[in-house]
């Protein structure tokens, strides 16, 4: 148990239905030839270092009456399915198509009862990437 530093709950505290204090990163990588970039081989690199990454496997738990900041515990129905996603670009699989999926991703509040975090895998740009 690990309890959250002053910003990080005030993170928690600043957000709102309307107002989600997640982040958003994205990258767009063009594969090698013969390099396997599946949903399946990204958990399955996933799988043999999570425990070298204590805060994926962590979520939120409130302090009973708000007396002090929330904690991080050790999430024991921790499952790497429900946090590495997969998702279609439409047709015609531009840079427009691109945002607007990822701006549906990120109009969602992340769940607090599982560790604060999802990779999402974007399929269908028209260029292969």
């Amino acid at each position: 148990m690990k309890r959250l530093s002053g910003i990080d709950a005030s993170f928690l505290y600043m957000e709102g239905p309307t107002l989600h204090m997640h982040t958003i990163k994205v990258a767009v990588v063009r594969p090698a030839p013969g390099v396997d970039y599946s949903i399946e081989r990204v958990k399955a690199d996933l799988r043999e270092r999570l425990h070298l990454l204590p805060p994926f496997r962590r979520r939120i738990v409130d302090v009973p009456f708000g007396f002090h900041h929330p904690v991080w515990i050790e999430d024991a129905t921790f499952d790497l399915d429900r946090h590495v996603r997969q998702a279609t670009i439409p047709a015609p699989g531009g840079t427009p198509e691109m945002d607007a999926v990822i701006s549906g991703i990120a109009s969602v509040p992340l769940d607090r009862r599982y560790p604060l975090w999802e990779l999402w895998i974007l399929e269908g740009l028209a260029d292969g990437r």
